[in-house]
């Protein structure tokens, strides 16, 4: 359950990238859901860092296509998705 909800939260459809957008000169774009996204990874690392967690079964859950899909989020124009 924990992860379905990661992955349905964390791994989401990015909006399309923002025409003429300079992330070196222009302000960040800051998605609206963030304190929500947040929320969501802080709940994650925390279960990716607890010692109660038992790797094997974390294993199955926390795999390629899982860690592919959060990858892609890096491309969200959104700072703070890579920062965390």
């Amino acid at each position: 359950a924990i992860m379905r909800c990661v992955s349905a939260n964390a791994c989401r459809c990015l909006p399309p990238p923002t025409e003429d957008y300079d992330p070196e000169e222009d302000e960040p774009i800051l998605d609206p859901s963030w304190p929500h996204l947040q929320v969501v990874y802080e709940f994650f690392l925390r279960f990716v860092v607890s010692s109660e967690v038992n790797a094997k079964v974390a294993k199955k859950y926390v795999d390629q296509p899982f860690c592919h899909r959060l990858i892609d989020m890096f491309d969200s124009e959104d700072p703070r998705e890579r920062d965390y």
